[in-house]
C-alpha cells in the first residue's frame, strides 16, 4: 500500500472520531439545556448530535423523551424511542418511555406491548413496579 493510500485512511478515522465527538458534544449540550429547562435549545443540539451520526441511539433518546414529556409532541416522540429501539432493542427505557408516548397518544394496545416489554428486559425495581402500575391501569 502507498503512503497516499494509508494516510487517506488514517485521515477517515480521524475524521470519524472526530464526527464522533462532536456528536457527543452536542448531545451533553442537550442535556444541560434540557436541565436549565431550555427544552427548544437542547432538541437544537440532540438534533445536530443525530445529524452528525444517524445511528446515534442516546440522542434520538433523550430528544424523544422530551418530545413527549416537555412538549406532549407523542408523535415525535415515538418516532424518536422506535428509532432506539430499532439500534438498541435491549434499552428497556426506551421501551418504558414509548410506552408512556403511546398511552399519551391514545394507543394503548401499543403502549400495553411496551411495558410488557420492559417487564421482560428493564432492571430497575422503581421502573419495574411504574410498568406494572401502567398495565394495571391500562388494562382495567
Amino acid at each position: 500500500m502507498s503512503f497516499s493510500r494509508f494516510l487517506i485512511r488514517q485521515m477517515r478515522r480521524i475524521r470519524a472520531r472526530f464526527y464522533n465527538l462532536r456528536g457527543a458534544n452536542h448531545r451533553h449540550l442537550g442535556n444541560s439545556y434540557a436541565d436549565l429547562d431550555e427544552y427548544d435549545l437542547a432538541v437544537r443540539d440532540f438534533s445536530k448530535a443525530i445529524a452528525l451520526d444517524p445511528s446515534y441511539a442516546e440522542a434520538y433518546y433523550n430528544r424523544g423523551v422530551l418530545y413527549w414529556r416537555e412538549f406532549g409532541n407523542y408523535y415525535r416522540a415515538i418516532r424518536d424511542l422506535t428509532r432506539v429501539i430499532e439500534l438498541a432493542p435491549h434499552w428497556a427505557e426506551a421501551h418504558f418511555n414509548r410506552g408512556l408516548a403511546y398511552k399519551l397518544h391514545g394507543d394503548h394496545e401499543r403502549a400495553i406491548a411496551d411495558f410488557r416489554r420492559y417487564l421482560q428486559i428493564g432492571r430497575d425495581a422503581f421502573w419495574l413496579g411504574a410498568a406494572e402500575r401502567q398495565l394495571r391501569e391500562l388494562e382495567e
